[in-house]
């Protein structure tokens, strides 16, 4: 379990359980606060969603965050350990099973 620290972000390059490299793919109504939350604990590496100008204006919001466009390339990345979901929930079984068989660790936000 994490450690409760002053510190707001840890930007260590470790890929760890106590410092897991996270992508959260989707950033609607529901994926803002994940994004929000992820970034607070030090875990989030990049946001993923098609519209491009929510991705610049999360660039500004989140410094040292990446964006991108393309699920895909996410996927590709070694450097992300796992994937959080918050899509429309009937992309989710077929996002899901991409992750999975990319190798990530898949949080699938309800319903």
């Amino acid at each position: 379990m994490a450690k409760k620290t002053e510190k707001k972000r840890n930007d260590s390059p470790s890929l760890s359980i106590e410092n897991p490299s996270i992508a959260v793919i989707g950033s609607g109504y529901w994926g803002k606060n994940l994004v929000r939350n992820y970034y607070n604990l030090g875990a989030l590496r990049l946001i993923c969603d098609t519209n491009v100008e929510t991705l610049e204006t999360f660039k500004t919001q989140y410094p040292g965050i990446e964006v991108e466009s393309d699920l895909e390339n996410v996927l590709e990345m070694s450097s992300i350990q796992g994937v959080v979901i918050a899509t429309p929930a009937e992309t989710h079984f077929a996002l899901a099973r991409k992750a999975i068989l990319a190798g990530k660790h898949v949080y699938v936000e309800k319903p």
